[in-house]
C-alpha cells in the first residue's frame, strides 16, 4: 500500500517498543520495573470502577455531543474556578479521548502547510509527528539548565522567523519534569501574542505537582490552546483518558 509522502517525516515512538519488549519478558516470568511509560502501578480505586459500571448500566451508551457531555464540561469549568480562580465557560471546553486527539484537533484547526512550530529539545517525541502530519514544519530549540530545560521568551524571540506560526510549551515537561515559572510563562505568551502567533500549553501533568504551584497559561491570556488531563493518570486510569483543549 502506498502511503502519503508526509509519512516519511513521521518518526517512531520508541517507548512503545520498549514496553512491548518488557511485556515479553514479563510473560517469561521476569519481574520488570516499568520506567518507559507514564502509568501508575497501583490498581484503579474501587469507587471509580463502581461509578463507571453504574453509569454504563444506567443506559449511558449512546453518542454524546461532539464537544463532550455538558455535565462533564461544567465540572471541568468548576475545577478551573476552584484550582486556578479562573472563569472558563463550557463553550470553550472540548472533551477528547486522549491527549493525542486533543493535539491533533487543535493543531489541525490552526496550522497551514509550511507553518513552523517551535519546540524545545528535548520534548515529548510525538509532538513533532502531530505537527508534521499537517505538512507543517518543526524547529527544535535546544534548551539547557539555565532555563530549566524550558523555552523562554528570549529563546522564542531569537528563533521566531517570518514563517513561524506557533510554539508548544509543556509544564511540567515530558521528559525532564521541569516547570516553567509563572513570570516566564507570561513573557512567552505575551511575545507570541505580539507576533499574532499561536500558543499551545501542554498542562497534562499539573495533577502530579504536589509541593509547589504551577501556573496555567489561561491565567495570562484567553488566546491560548490548553491541553489538560483530568484524573486518568493519577487515578490509574491511563487507558481511560479525557482531555480538554481550549
Amino acid at each position: 500500500m502506498q502511503v502519503a509522502s508526509r509519512m516519511e517525516a513521521i518518526t517512531p515512538f520508541y517507548v512503545m517498543e520498549l514496553l512491548r519488549r518488557a511485556k515479553q519478558l514479563e510473560a517469561q516470568g521476569r519481574n520488570i520495573v516499568h520506567m518507559e511509560i507514564g502509568e501508575p502501578d497501583f490498581a484503579t480505586p474501587q469507587p471509580i470502577i463502581d461509578a463507571g459500571v453504574a453509569y454504563i448500566k444506567s443506559g449511558h451508551v449512546k453518542y454524546t455531543p461532539a464537544a463532550g457531555l455538558p455535565e462533564l464540561r461544567q465540572k471541568i469549568s468548576d475545577y478551573y474556578r476552584q484550582r486556578y480562580q479562573l472563569s472558563v465557560p463550557i463553550e470553550r471546553l472540548f472533551i477528547t479521548p486522549g491527549a493525542s486527539g486533543a493535539f491533533l484537533l487543535a493543531l489541525g484547526a490552526s496550522l497551514n502547510p509550511g507553518d513552523e512550530v517551535l519546540l524545545s529539545d528535548p520534548c515529548y517525541p510525538c509532538n513533532q509527528n502531530f505537527i508534521r502530519l499537517y505538512d507543517a514544519k518543526v524547529k527544535f530549540v535546544p534548551v539547557y539548565a539555565d532555563t530549566a530545560y524550558q523555552l523562554s521568551a528570549d529563546l522564542l524571540r531569537q528563533h521566531w522567523q517570518a514563517n513561524t506560526r506557533a510554539t508548544l510549551i509543556a509544564s511540567p515537561s515530558n521528559p525532564t519534569g521541569t516547570i516553567i515559572q509563572a513570570t516566564e510563562l507570561k513573557k512567552c505568551i505575551d511575545f507570541v501574542n505580539e507576533q499574532q502567533g499561536l500558543f499551545f500549553s501542554d498542562e497534562i501533568y499539573h495533577g502530579l505537582v504536589y509541593e509547589q504551584g504551577v501556573a496555567s497559561a489561561l491565567e495570562f491570556s484567553d488566546q491560548v490552546f490548553v491541553i489538560n488531563r483530568l484524573k486518568s493518570g493519577k487515578r490509574s486510569l491511563s487507558g481511560v483518558m479525557i482531555f480538554s483543549p481550549w
